[in-house]
């Protein structure tokens, strides 16, 4: 449970670069609320009328998408994190938010928040940089999906991965965020058996190691080697 100087400290380092103003991180504080959720609980689902922003401070929250069959995991959040920004708009949340174990987040009414923004106009710019960086993700997300080598595609996945939530140690870049065969095919739009296969494969060439749910990419860099190559002659071969 986070006490109001961790929270201060976290909102001052931790959220939109380190650029909050002490009036951002005094309006969050006074008009913000702590909300703890145990896992598997969800924040919000999609479609339902946006009326909340969330800064998360604990935890971790699993971003996506259901249809009848199907599940695409858009992004999984780790702490800390300000989302859904989208919803600034006024438009119901895209998406489903559900927590993957115990979380902890501060709460912030939209309009409450937008009529600060409003006020504080020059904020706007650590919003367009957060919206900017989604952005950015989206696009390289929507490239990667459209590779027709399932091979291609889960590498790059994990290639990302490891760029933004990797931590290193002896083995090489560990993705912090425990992953499943299952979720990892919902966020690259394979079939589950297809990513099991394939991270064997990864697995026998030396380019990942996995314990469980961890998975460590041995050398970046041969990933990264692997990842050209094999686009290479795809596209060689079309």
């Amino acid at each position: 449970m986070i006490n109001d100087q961790q929270l201060k400290d976290l909102l001052s380092k931790g959220f939109f670069s380190g650029k909050m103003t002490p009036e951002f991180i005094n309006f969050c504080l006074s008009h913000g609320r702590i909300r703890r959720y145990a896992a598997k609980q969800y924040l919000y689902f999609s479609g339902d009328e946006g009326t909340t922003l969330y800064f998360l401070i604990n935890g971790r929250v699993r971003l996506y998408l259901m249809s009848e069959y199907t599940e695409k995991i858009i992004r999984v959040l780790n702490a800390p994190a300000f989302f859904p920004e989208v919803i600034l708009d006024g438009k119901p949340y895209p998406h489903s938010a559900l927590c993957i174990e115990e979380t902890e987040v501060l709460t912030i009414d939209r309009l409450t928040f937008m009529r600060f923004i409003e006020s504080n106009p020059s904020l706007i710019w650590l919003l367009y940089d957060d919206l900017a960086l989604d952005l950015r993700r989206s696009y390289r997300q929507i490239r990667n999906l459209s590779l027709g080598d399932a091979r291609l595609r889960l590498a790059a996945k994990l290639f990302a991965l490891a760029h933004v939530h990797g931590q290193k140690t002896k083995s090489g870049v560990m993705i912090t965020i425990p992953l499943s065969a299952t979720e990892l095919a919902g966020m690259c739009s394979l079939a589950r058996e297809s990513v099991s296969r394939i991270l064997t494969e990864l697995k026998e060439v030396k380019i990942i190691e996995i314990k469980k749910k961890d998975i460590t990419i041995m050398d970046m860099e041969n990933l990264r080697i692997w990842i050209h190559e094999r686009a290479s002659r795809s596209r060689t071969l079309d």
